[in-house]
């Protein structure tokens, strides 16, 4: 497996989701005809992205690195929403769901674990 070229992200993990929730925002505003779509996969994730942006775990490295992943999948979401792809938009929300349960729930594991 190849190393993606990422940019230094330790400690910009809050940031990155922060702008992935903003993205989501745009998507869901500009979905037309993948409305349902996109609110049934982007909507929950969102708001659970929303209520873990100040935890600690998200300052780490690998937060960052996996925040880093999210946004950019989430601006390739964008604009294949925007071109009406309906194929590429479903293609790049299955990782990118995924991928968003993996971060919330690591997140959530590392609070229990430091308490």
């Amino acid at each position: 497996m190849t190393q993606k070229e990422r940019p230094n992200v330790t400690g910009k993990g809050p940031a990155l989701a922060r702008e992935t929730i903003e993205l989501f925002g745009q998507i869901l505003s500009n979905g037309g005809s993948m409305q349902s779509l996109l609110e049934s996969n982007l909507a929950d994730r969102g708001a659970q992205l929303e209520k873990i942006v100040k935890m600690a775990f998200l300052k780490t490295v690998k937060a960052g690195e996996m925040a880093w992943d999210l946004k950019e999948m989430t601006e390739e979401l964008k604009a294949a929403v925007a071109a009406g792809d309906e194929a590429k938009a479903k293609e790049i929300l299955a990782p990118l769901t995924t991928d968003m349960d993996e971060l919330i729930h690591r997140i959530k594991t590392f609070v229990v674990r430091m308490t």
